[in-house]
């Protein structure tokens, strides 16, 4: 399937999300927007599991990626960088740039990304 980003900034992002599959809808915490999803890890100790994602989306999407994903339920990562996350203290907040995003500047690239991040733990 291939994956269309037909607008920027957030809009765009949850309409690639949808478009991807996902059920993405946007929320508003401490002034920033995120795409909030359920994310189902694939690989990994903790495969199978559920876990809810938010993203908090730049304005200039896709310009810029989204931030380190923010999780819940609140989970560590073995390489620490885990902080409290402003949509809740049930969220943790993983600081995991995409550093692959001057390469793949898609939604599909981020879930890559992301599908990496939660392998790990």
């Amino acid at each position: 399937m291939t994956i269309t980003e037909p607008n920027v900034g957030a809009a765009g992002f949850v309409a690639a999300l949808t478009a991807s599959g996902l059920c993405a809808s946007e929320r508003i915490a401490e002034g920033r927007t995120f795409a909030v999803f359920l994310y189902t890890i694939e690989v990994g100790s903790r495969a199978g599991e559920e876990i809810e994602v938010g993203l908090e989306i730049p304005g200039d999407w896709p310009m810029s990626p989204p931030s380190g994903p923010h999780l819940r339920p609140s989970l560590d990562h073995p390489h620490g960088a885990v902080h409290p996350s402003p949509l809740g203290p049930d969220w943790a907040y993983w600081s995991r740039p995409a550093y692959q995003w001057p390469a793949d500047r898609t939604v599909r690239g981020y879930l890559r990304h992301l599908r990496t991040l939660v392998s790990q733990i």
